[in-house]
């Protein structure tokens, strides 16, 4: 099973091709628009592996998405002490983190990668309102940071 900065490097080497691509024919003219592309694309490289309990996206993912729900409890609900919120927070830790899940399994497949990858390009296509040429091109782009990951797993690297 490759590493995760296995999967990492092999994104960059593709995303080389992709950047010199959608600079080449006018795709991106906007390079905050170019950063979010990439680190989508990077992000996605590893994304796949949330689903092993001892990857490293998924620790940050846990501690990420604990991060935010505990912030949002304290900003819309009273809490007595600062334990509770402490004690929130790492309850949403542990259940993300150690949350049972099959590797190489819904993660994994191709339709999922599909889906993930149109979310988040649609995601952008709302905030940038670009066209719709734009919208397959970045599409592609973005399912290609996926797609690398599940090639160099099939590859058995």
């Amino acid at each position: 099973m490759p590493s995760w900065k296995t999967h990492l490097i092999f994104n960059s080497l593709l995303l080389f091709v992709w950047i010199k691509f959608l600079l080449n024919y006018g795709f991106v003219n906007d390079y905050f628009l170019l950063i979010l592309l990439i680190s989508f694309s990077l992000f996605l490289s590893i994304f796949p592996d949330v689903d092993y309990s001892k990857s490293r996206i998924r620790d940050t993912l846990a501690l990420i998405i604990a991060s935010i729900i505990t912030i949002y409890f304290f900003l819309n609900l009273t809490f007595n002490s600062i334990l509770s919120l402490l004690i929130s927070f790492i309850f949403l830790y542990i259940l993300f983190r150690f949350f049972p899940t099959k590797h190489r399994g819904i993660t994994h497949n191709f339709w999922f990668s599909v889906l993930f990858s149109f979310v988040l390009t649609g995601i952008l296509w709302m905030m940038f309102n670009f066209s719709l040429i734009n919208f397959i091109v970045y599409f592609l782009f973005i399912l290609s940071g996926y797609m690398s990951h599940l090639f160099l797993d099939m590859m058995r690297i």
